[in-house]
């Protein structure tokens, strides 16, 4: 197998080698060209191309970014698996991220891509490997690293093809989650029948994004966050990646609503037969019995199942919803792979320090 790692400069050159790989790979949504497009875009990044071949045809492509760390006392230098190192552009989060793999790759292709990156550059410290599976554990490994966790996070979804007809994923259920979901429609419909709409086209997926990102704002800013849509560029990002148009995968914003009133949005994606949920935004009231999002991600689920897909993905976090509707798929990481550095051996010497003089510190004593 022949690894080169480069600069790429033409950016359609580069489009178009990976949406060809992306059709003889299983890499979903978040490694389409789609959200990677909307990615170099958005950020305007410069990322380093690895790219793998197996007699002259491309069987792995990945993009990695610079970047500069400060930990203590150390300067550690990055290089950041489709992120750019920055919190501002990286707080969209990534998911289910990888190298693009061709499903008839050699084994173990992931592991020598990441040796290839240490012999042809020895200046980066660590490799940022953020919404990873941690099945990916095992290559980093084997590619001389030492994995440092800096989260793990479960991953929620329903396995559709489990439930024919729909009506019976309803039935899998908790006896308490079906009985909310009746009273939660019941209670809706007094303002007329239900519908969850999709946006007709571009202009329009804009509109509800942007009716969206306001009840998603609210919502957060009253518990004291500041949502997924705080910054101009986490807007921007989005706006680039609904308006995007190649590649295989969709962005879906849907709209639901009783009557003529509406009830809120999802921000959902597709790729192949997966459907994934990212984002929301509903119109809450004080009643206990209006439970918008419950509808909508059933209504989701559903629309899914009548279109053919095989899952509906809730993505990484532990919200109590994702579990009651589904079932753990995985996990996902958020991680490091570090070489064999003696600053590595410092930062640690210096971490455990620091917690030895936390406990050694007396607590308030009042």
């Amino acid at each position: 197998m022949e690894i080169t790692v480069s600069q790429p400069t033409e950016l359609a050159d580069l489009a178009a080698s990976w949406m060809e790989l992306e059709g003889r790979a299983d890499g979903g949504f978040f490694l389409s060209w789609r959200w990677i497009g909307s990615w170099l875009h958005a950020t305007g990044a410069k990322p380093l191309l690895v790219t793998a071949k197996e007699d002259g045809r491309i069987v792995a492509l990945g993009l990695l970014a610079r970047a500069r760390r400060r930990r203590f006392f150390f300067s550690v230098n990055q290089l950041c698996l489709h992120e750019t190192g920055l919190a501002e552009c990286d707080a969209m989060m990534i998911e289910h991220n990888n190298f693009l793999i061709a499903r008839d790759a050699p084994t173990g292709v992931m592991a020598s891509l990441l040796r290839a990156l240490q012999t042809a550059d020895p200046s980066w410290d660590e490799i940022v490997l953020g919404g990873i599976s941690n099945d990916a554990v095992t290559d980093i490994e084997a590619a001389g690293l030492t994995v440092v966790t800096d989260r793990v996070s479960p991953d929620f979804g329903v396995a559709l093809l489990h439930h024919d007809p729909p009506g019976r994923w309803e039935d899998t259920l908790s006896q308490n989650q079906r009985a909310q979901l009746r009273q939660s429609r019941t209670f809706a419909e007094r303002m007329g029948p239900l519908a969850l709409t999709a946006a007709a086209g571009p202009s329009q997926a804009l509109e509800f994004f942007e009716k969206m990102a306001v009840l998603h704002t609210a919502y957060w800013r009253a518990k004291g966050k500041a949502g997924a849509f705080a910054t101009p560029f986490s807007r921007a990002f989005h706006r680039e990646l609904i308006t995007a148009q190649s590649g295989p995968g969709a962005v879906e914003l849907l709209e639901l609503s009783a009557g003529g009133q509406v009830l809120g949005y999802l921000h959902n994606f597709t790729h192949g037969a997966w459907a994934y949920n990212y984002q929301s935004g509903f119109s809450y009231s004080d009643d206990n019995r209006h439970r918008p999002g419950l509808l909508a991600h059933v209504m989701a689920i559903e629309r899914a199942m009548d279109r053919g897909m095989q899952v509906y993905d809730f993505l990484a976090g532990d919200a109590p919803y994702k579990a009651r509707l589904g079932q753990q798929l995985g996990q996902m990481m958020w991680c490091r792979g570090q070489r064999n550095r003696p600053l590595f051996r410092c930062e640690r010497a210096a971490r455990a320090f620091y917690r030895r003089l936390r406990r050694a510190t007396p607590g308030d004593a009042g």
